[in-house]
């Protein structure tokens, strides 16, 4: 036993070690708690995450959710407070680094499939419009906008690097494509990409392709 022990640390190394012999336990364990919480049977998140608010949270089954999972209901911001509304549906699949941030309401639909290093956010550090914040004020002392929402619908796509910005809805089979930055609707069953995002093709369900717009 010692032996195939010390050749498998020759072979991979202590961190490959502690992730599979230590690290894997206590992310069950974790996990089961977190079910637990979120009244589901089953959920599986990766290492390292960063989770803020879970009691204005509603969590759908079967989430799978990779490394450095940033979810979070504001409740408090220096002086300022939320009441957040964070709400992820059934079979949602979300990959590394993705955030997710919430002051007044983000709702993700079932069965989104969500790339890495996606922020979807209701909300921006400073004030725009009549009254807006100076931008010589810290951004990091910048007041949270609030009554803003988001909402994602179902069968979703989020390439990587996406952007989803404050007051957009996305509709149910939409796409949008690596990198891209949605400031505004989209429609159902439409392909949007660029910054800002723009529509670029939509499925046509009666011919069943896609048609460039």
């Amino acid at each position: 036993m010692f032996e195939k022990m010390l050749s498998f640390l020759t072979e991979n190394g202590s961190y490959i070690l502690f992730s599979t012999v230590v690290a894997r336990p206590v992310f069950f364990l974790r996990n089961r708690m977190l079910a637990a919480k979120f009244g589901v049977h089953k959920l599986s998140i990766g290492s390292r995450p960063y989770l803020r608010g879970l009691s204005s949270i509603a969590m759908g089954e079967d989430l799978i959710a990779g490394e450095g999972l940033w979810l979070e209901a504001i409740t408090r911001y220096g002086n300022q407070r939320f009441e957040p509304h964070l709400t992820i549906g059934n079979h949602v699949r979300i990959s590394h680094w993705s955030h997710i941030a919430c002051t007044h309401s983000v709702t993700i639909g079932n069965h989104v499939l969500i790339g890495s290093k996606v922020l979807i956010t209701d909300h921006n550090h400073g004030l725009f419009g009549p009254g807006a914040t100076s931008p010589l004020v810290p951004p990091g002392e910048r007041p949270l906008e609030r009554n803003r929402s988001v909402s994602i619908g179902d069968n979703v796509w989020l390439g990587d690097g996406v952007v989803v910005c404050p007051d957009v809805t996305m509709g149910e089979g939409s796409i949008a494509a690596a990198n891209a930055v949605v400031t505004k609707d989209v429609l159902p069953l439409t392909l949007v990409a660029g910054v800002p995002a723009v529509a670029i093709r939509r499925y046509d369900a009666a011919a069943e392709t896609w048609i460039s717009i």
